[in-house]
C-alpha cells in the first residue's frame, strides 16, 4: 500500500504539472503592439488637416513646446436625437470638454501645446447624419469617403468658430487610424492603404468600442510620457470618472522644466 500510494501521488503531481502547462496560456496576458510609456511615435504617423492634406503628427509639434497634450475626441455630428447632449456625436467627448477647456485656460504658455484630433463616427456614421459606411466602406479616393470627410471637417470647424471647442486648430483622423479597432480585411481600403502604426495609440486596457476621449502626453520628440487619460463615461449611473482636470494638470506640470 505504501508503494502504491507513493506511485499514485507521483502520477497525480505529474498530471497536475502537465495540465498546468497546457492551461498556462489562458493566464498569460497577450503582448500588445500598442504604444507604451517610453515609446516614441514615428514620423510616419499622420493625420489630415482641414484641407485633407496628410500631416505627420510629429511635424505638428511646435518648436517651443515642452509637453504636448494629444487630445483625441469625437467630432461634430450632422444630426442627433432629441435627447443627445451637444453637437458632437460622442457625448463623452462633449462632456469632457470641461476638462480640456480648463487645461487650455491653465496652460496658456507656449511650453504646453494642445494637439487636438477629431474622429468621425466611423463604426456607425448613419446614426449621426453621415452616409452609411462612409468612412470605412470605401477607398480613400472614393467620392463617398471624400464627401463624408469634408462634411465632417466643415461641421467640426464650425464648432471651433462657435468657441464650443477650446482649441485654436483641430486636425482629423477620418479612418480612425490612430486608435481605432479596425481589423484586417474590414473597410473599403486596399492593403496598400494600411499602415503598421494603426491602432497603436489605443491603450490596451481600454475595452470601449471607440475609446474616446483620450489624452496622451508626449515629449517634443514624440515620446510617450505617461499612460493616457481615458475611460471617462459620463453617461453611466453614477458617472464613471477616471480622471479630472487636476489629474492631467499635475501630470503636465511634472514634465515641465522647473524654473
Amino acid at each position: 500500500m505504501g508503494k502504491s500510494k507513493a506511485a499514485w501521488v507521483l502520477v497525480t503531481v505529474i498530471l497536475c504539472g502537465c495540465l498546468a502547462a497546457f492551461g498556462q496560456p489562458r493566464l498569460v496576458v497577450q503582448k500588445s503592439n500598442n504604444f507604451r510609456v517610453g515609446d516614441v511615435i514615428g514620423p510616419d504617423v499622420f493625420v489630415v488637416d482641414q484641407n485633407l492634406e496628410q500631416r505627420s503628427l510629429l511635424s505638428l509639434i511646435q518648436p517651443e513646446a515642452k509637453v504636448v497634450a494629444l487630445v483625441m475626441f469625437g467630432g461634430a455630428a450632422l444630426k442627433t436625437s432629441e435627447h443627445h447632449r451637444g453637437p458632437l456625436w460622442c457625448e463623452d467627448s462633449f462632456d469632457d470638454l470641461a476638462v480640456e477647456r480648463a487645461l487650455v485656460a491653465q496652460f496658456g504658455q507656449p511650453s504646453v501645446q494642445f494637439l487636438a484630433v477629431a474622429v468621425p463616427p466611423v463604426y456607425n456614421p448613419a446614426a449621426y447624419g453621415y452616409a452609411d459606411k462612409a468612412f470605412l466602406g470605401y477607398a480613400e479616393t472614393a467620392p463617398e469617403f471624400l464627401d463624408a470627410t469634408r462634411e465632417f471637417v466643415k461641421a467640426t470647424e464650425a464648432q471651433i468658430k462657435s468657441s464650443l471647442l477650446p482649441f485654436s486648430r483641430v486636425f482629423y483622423d477620418p479612418r480612425y487610424r490612430l486608435a481605432g479597432k479596425l481589423k484586417t480585411g474590414e473597410g473599403g481600403e486596399s492593403p496598400a492603404e494600411r499602415y503598421p502604426w494603426e491602432g497603436k495609440l489605443r491603450w490596451p486596457e481600454d475595452p470601449r468600442n471607440y475609446g474616446l476621449p483620450i489624452i496622451w502626453l508626449l515629449s517634443p520628440k514624440g515620446e510617450i510620457l505617461e499612460a493616457p487619460f481615458f475611460g471617462n463615461e459620463w453617461d453611466s449611473d453614477p458617472p464613471h470618472v477616471q480622471y479630472e482636470f487636476r489629474d492631467v494638470k499635475a501630470a503636465i506640470e511634472k514634465h515641465l522644466p522647473q524654473e
